[in-house]
């Protein structure tokens, strides 16, 4: 269906200038591009800037001394120099040694040896392979062709544009322009549409030739199409940014922490460098981009890192970690809020969340700043903005099934799939073992252990034992590529944007496994149940609660309050199930609480690996060392080929081993269903469920499946609220009985909620009828008021508006000191302050680095029940079973309430 031409492209149209570009105009774009490589020159003062520059001299000074020019390439390791991987990559080496040449300070600075020395590798490359005659060969990547090698050869043409001749210019324009070819595909979309039409305009700023800068200017709107795949909206299916803070890319995968970010900088590069021209890019066309850094960038970083949820088989290349892209955004703000036609408060804003990202991030001990980061960093801190505050709240992204939680100490990111969203990516020989990283992968992220995922996890850990999946222990083959899962139900919902809910109906890509999964994100916990737990594959079938990349150093280990030996540089791996335990600690990450009082298995042993292993594409790092890290792995072994496994646990991240044996003695949460028909807990005065097919609880019926919240805080809260959601996205509407003597008038709720009263003067019983046709699983909300309650109604809290999520579910972060470059030291933490919900707040981490205890005595967890009458049942029966294609259909203890048939 062709989608009309939006406002913004109108408006954009309509601001156009018809004022040929002069010279002098492309000499202030060619200045503007040149300080986007090499950061706007000014006085040192920094130690990111010493850092940066340091680094990027010697990166250089190595690339220099590595060549051994040939025939057939410039640098031995990228040999043959006519693979389309191996020029992309002699590219970005020369620009490295370009910019090293062009920046003040650095010890290539304008050095007439490295000028030649790259012009002639310039001269080397286009003679042999890439020029404006080259037909790419068969099997080769495109990306290579059309992207990867015109946006390192434009900076390069734009940072020696003074040494470069007339020819040289017009052959470099000529090759880029020839191989990105036609840019009018309804198919180019997200990413990819930004930097084919930066590159683009590159080519036209070198060759002062208008019709590529137009051309690629207007491109990013897609004037060609009235804007059906313009970068600056919302689509509906393929790449780029969709409702609710998703970002897919190639179709079906989730990957706002990669060719999101790359969306992004490319996006941002170009508003930077044409703000000063005729094809300015305006503030109109940027309000979808701008409002995205809310909703679908800062939920998933932490501590100035992107989460490898979001990441693809990015996650598999050791030359670009979580830090990495984390940087990579932060100079996309940079860009941003360095360009005036962008409002002030924007600008200010995006300068703010710079400093954050900045201030928590573990660097340089990952992945320090590049010389233009640090050059744009040293300008936020000389303005003296404060630092944004870090997102705090469950934030979810039902289009891409993804699920965030974040609180001051730690937080939590969850990777599901479906019959809409691929399970993992496996691409150009990267990423060869990702079998179960959709499968209800969590992430789990404290500052106990802030390196944690960076730390050589990915080449090292047990695929087979990944953190919440339930899976058989058969082997699996090379992993293909671009495929959903089996199941529709993925999915979940945040409660008041404090707390949240996630469930995933489970079964294994060569479906010889199955389970009903749901997960609850607490203040200080997440609960995690499983029920349905089978098996096909004649082997094993274990839950995996654990599998802990341990910190260099080691970490003290104790299993019911008794250590275990735990010293690094141990010989002998160990291995122990206990038939009966309560809960362990991991000084590196916090407690488990086992609730269901089952046989729990640990093992501890060291796993050796190569980066190779994962990804035999060529990388800029020599990295076939092998590489060696201690685990800790806690999972449930279901047996062989089981019917009806289950399982109930606790993680308490960053908590003390008296929060973890008091949480175990006497815990806050009370489960109350575990079966695969209804999983559900209760704490104080809330209830989380996952209907998967319908039923009741207390005062309330589930008609239809559904995940759903309801309840109140504390007594004092002035108002009951209800957030429901269709994990499916196949239903068309949710139906729900509420019998509920404390519930009066409706205070606010979603349009797309009708309500049936059925007493008089609308209290006490109501017929909730949700409509969700065509929601995308978003969450639906209505809130009423609590009879109970004596105060008055006046200025009742309700959810925050859209854009201002991040900020209305924000703490307060204080100024943080950040440690010098030259140190290898973590800095302290910012001290946050969670918003105001009636409950006792989460204490930050002092400056002493001690942790904070956790508020497990709060009053949100501990109160007693009191919605509807709930029966305890931390440990649930067994039932009888018939197993299905691989689904066991339970039938309902006795001792819970009867199901309402669906």
């Amino acid at each position: 269906m062709t989608i009309k031409a939006s406002s913004t492209v109108a408006t954009a149209l309509a601001s156009a200038s018809d004022t040929p570009l002069t010279p002098a105009n492309f000499q202030r774009l060619r200045q503007r591009w040149k300080a986007t490589v090499t950061g706007k020159h000014m006085r040192v003062n920094s130690d990111d800037v010493y850092y940066a520059l340091s680094k990027l001299s010697g990166t250089a000074e190595q690339y220099i001394a590595n060549m051994q020019p040939s025939r057939v390439h410039i640098w031995e390791d990228l040999s043959p120099i006519h693979l389309s991987v191996n020029f992309r990559k002699s590219y970005e080496r020369l620009r490295t040694i370009a910019q090293s040449y062009s920046i003040p300070g650095s010890i290539h600075y304008h050095d007439l040896n490295v000028q030649e020395t790259v012009i002639q590798s310039l001269d080397f490359i286009s003679s042999e392979i890439y020029n404006a005659s080259v037909v790419q060969a068969k099997g080769e990547n495109w990306w290579n062709f059309r992207i990867g090698a015109p946006l390192a050869l434009v900076d390069i043409a734009i940072l020696l544009y003074d040494d470069l001749t007339p020819r040289r210019r017009h052959d470099i324009g000529a090759t880029v322009v020839k191989n990105i070819g036609s840019i009018g595909q309804r198919s180019l979309k997200g990413a990819n549409r930004a930097d084919i039409c930066l590159a683009l305009i590159g080519a036209g700023v070198i060759t002062n030739e208008e019709t590529e800068v137009s051309r690629g200017r207007w491109c990013l709107s897609d004037k060609e199409y009235d804007g059906e795949n313009s970068i600056f909206e919302l689509v509906q299916s393929g790449e780029g940014l969709y409702e609710g803070g998703s970002y897919l890319s190639h179709e079906i995968f989730p990957y706002s922490g990669g060719y999101g970010v790359q969306h992004y900088y490319s996006l941002s590069k170009a508003v930077n460098v044409l703000s000063k021209s005729p094809y300015y890019i305006n503030g109109t066309e940027l309000g979808v981009t701008f409002a995205a850094i809310n909703s679908t960038f800062s939920p998933v970083m932490w501590r100035g890192m992107m989460m490898g949820h979001i990441r693809g088989r990015d996650i598999a290349r050791k030359s670009e970690p979580d830090a990495f892209w984390g940087n990579l955004f932060l100079q996309s703000l940079l860009y941003f809020a360095d360009t005036e036609l962008v409002p002030r408060k924007h600008r200010r804003f995006f300068k703010s969340l710079a400093r954050s990202i900045w201030e928590s991030a573990p660097l340089p001990d990952l992945y320090g700043l590049n010389i233009t980061q640090a050059f744009g960093m040293q300008k936020v801190l000389e303005e003296r903005i404060p630092p944004a505050a870090p997102p705090i709240g469950t934030f979810a992204t039902p289009m891409s099934d993804r699920i965030m939680h974040h609180r001051p100490e730690w937080a939590a990111a969850l990777a599901m799939s479906s019959s809409r969203i691929g399970r993992y990516e496996a691409l150009n020989h990267e990423n060869l073992r990702p079998w179960y990283q959709g499968d209800g992968f969590l992430y789990v992220y404290t500052d106990k252990d802030p390196l944690h995922f960076s730390n050589d996890y990915w080449p090292t850990m047990d695929p087979y034992h990944t953190p919440g999946v339930t899976n058989g222990q058969n082997p699996q083959g090379p992993p293909a590529y671009k495929f959903t899962a089996h199941r529709d139900w993925a999915g979940g919902l945040d409660w008041r944007g404090t707390l949240g809910l996630a469930g995933l109906d489970a079964l294994s890509t060569d479906k010889g496994s199955s389970a009903k999964k749901s997960w609850f994100f607490l203040l200080n916990s997440i609960i995690a149940l499983g029920a349905g737990c089978a098996g096909l594959s004649g082997t094993e079938v274990h839950t995996t609660y654990e599998s802990r990349n341990l910190p260099v150093s080691g970490s003290n280990f104790s299993i019911n309050g008794e250590y275990q030996i735990m010293n690094p540089g141990w010989i002998k791996p160990w291995e122990k199930t206990h038939q009966q335990i309560d809960w362990a600690y991991l000084d590196s990450f916090g407690g488990y609480v086992f609730l269901d009082k089952e046989p729990v298995s640990f093992r501890h042993e060291k796993r050796k690996g190569k980066w190779t292993d994962i990804n035999q594409y060529p990388d800029y790092l020599g990295f076939s060392d092998p590489i060696a890290r201690e685990y800790l792995t806690i999972y449930r072994n279901h047996g062989i080929d089981p019917k009806d496994g289950r399982y109930a646990y606790a993680l308490l991240p960053s908590a003390s081993p008296e929060e973890t044996r008091g949480f175990a003695t006497t815990p806050p949460v009370n489960i109350t269903h575990n079966t695969p028909r209804l999983q559900a807990i209760q704490f104080n005065n809330t209830v989380m469920a996952n209907f998967w097919s319908g039923g009741t609880i207390g005062y309330l019926t589930a008609v239809t499946p559904c995940s759903i919240t309801w309840g109140y805080n504390s007594v004092e809260d002035k108002y009951l609220t209800i957030s429901v959601s269709d994990p499916t996205q196949k239903a068309t509407r949710i139906v729900l009985f509420l019998n509920d003597p404390d519930i009066g008038g409706v205070v606010e709720k979603d349009d797309s909620i009708q309500l049936r009263w059925g007493r008089a003067g609308q209290t006490g019983s109501v017929t909730i009828t949700i409509n969700v046709e065509g929601t995308h699983g978003k969450t639906h909300r209505v809130s009423f008021e609590r009879i109970s309650w004596r105060g008055t109604l006046e200025s009742l809290p309700w959810r925050p508006s859209a854009k201002e999520t991040t900020t209305s579910t924000t703490a307060t972060a204080s100024h943080r000191v950040r440690p010098t470059a030259t140190k290898k030291t973590f800095g302290n933490n910012a001290t946050v302050t969670p918003a105001k919900v009636s409950h006792k707040p989460v204490s930050a981490k002092q400056r002493t680095g001690a942790v904070s205890k956790l508020a497990v005595n709060s009053s949100l967890e501990t109160a007693k029940p009191s919605l509807g009458t709930l029966k305890p049942s931390l440990r649930t029966s067994k039932s009888s079973s018939g197993a299905t294609e691989l689904e066991a259909v339970t039938t309902i203890p006795k001792n819970t309430p009867s199901t309402v048939s669906h």
